[in-house]
């Protein structure tokens, strides 16, 4: 876990009618476990995953918003520290956070969405094969061993599972991993005929230390997803300072793109409303 932070003296300068209105000073603490941030990802693939906060972080500062960093290298950390309650926010795939909601008594509100390197904002799962597989088709799944990820990765296991069934799909059996890693594992070894991973895993996962893309075929992709989002509890930050930081996140982002940043940086967040939840921000 690491922790950068930069406060400025100056208070939060928010809007309040025709008139200016300045907020207590305040800091918000924000749990960050990011595909493409050095401080999360694995090292194997710090030659993909540079992403640096820092000077971004300087810019925003000097609007005035004041934004404290804790790193989490695993989901699993990051879900503890939500749940204890102490952070004002999260930076992470959506879902993680949003699924723990009413665990953590939280009310999170997506502000901006985070681009990918290739200023993408979007993310989904593959469904692939070994490239000298027999099937050449999703509906040949029928029947088949597959392996899907865990409840908390939306987009290799909700998205999947909706997938199979909106096609009709029934394997034989359909187990669940933590891990793309994992899942290419069970692959590799014969223990499945197929695995759902996420789309960027063979390129920006540890799963890049002894799986090569070339060794797979992609049958079939899950629905889009959000990537990447900032996320704010409405129940500890005001929808003042909520819209400021929105504001200034989208004013500092765009284009050239943003070298520490890997990409164009943060856009509007993307509507989603998973059916999961009976309520999505």
């Amino acid at each position: 876990m690491f922790k950068i932070s930069f406060s400025l003296a100056a208070g939060l300068i928010l809007l309040s009618g025709c008139a200016h209105h300045r907020a207590e000073p305040r800091t918000l603490k924000i749990a960050v476990n990011e595909i493409y941030c050095t401080e999360t990802a694995c090292a194997c693939v710090h030659d993909v995953a540079s992403r640096s906060y820092d000077p971004f972080l300087n810019q925003l500062a000097e609007t005035g918003i004041q934004l404290e960093f804790t790193y989490f290298i695993e989901p699993y950390q990051l879900e503890e520290a939500l749940l204890s309650g102490q952070y004002d926010g999260v930076l992470s795939k959506p879902w993680l956070a949003l699924r723990l909601q009413e665990s953590a008594g939280a009310d999170f509100e997506r502000v901006a969405d985070l681009l990918d390197p290739g200023n993408n904002g979007w993310l989904s799962g593959i469904v692939i094969v070994p490239a000298d597989s027999a099937i050449q088709s999703l509906e040949e799944l029928t029947g088949k061993r597959v392996v899907i990820g865990e409840a908390e990765s939306y987009e290799k296991h909700q998205a999947a599972l909706r997938l199979f069934e909106t096609r009709k799909i029934k394997p034989t059996g359909i187990e669940t991993r933590a891990s793309c890693g994992e899942n290419i594992g069970e692959l590799l070894d014969g223990h499945a005929d197929a695995a759902v991973i996420s789309d960027y895993a063979l390129s920006a996962d540890c799963a890049v230390d002894f799986a090569n893309p070339e060794d797979f075929r992609t049958l079939e992709h899950t629905e889009k997803i959000p990537l990447t989002s900032l996320m704010i509890n409405r129940n500890k930050v005001s929808g003042r300072q909520v819209q400021q930081l929105k504001k200034s996140l989208l004013t500092l982002s765009g284009n050239p793109a943003d070298e520490a940043l890997l990409s164009k940086g943060f856009i509007a967040p993307v509507p989603w409303n998973p059916p999961e939840l009976k309520e999505t921000p």
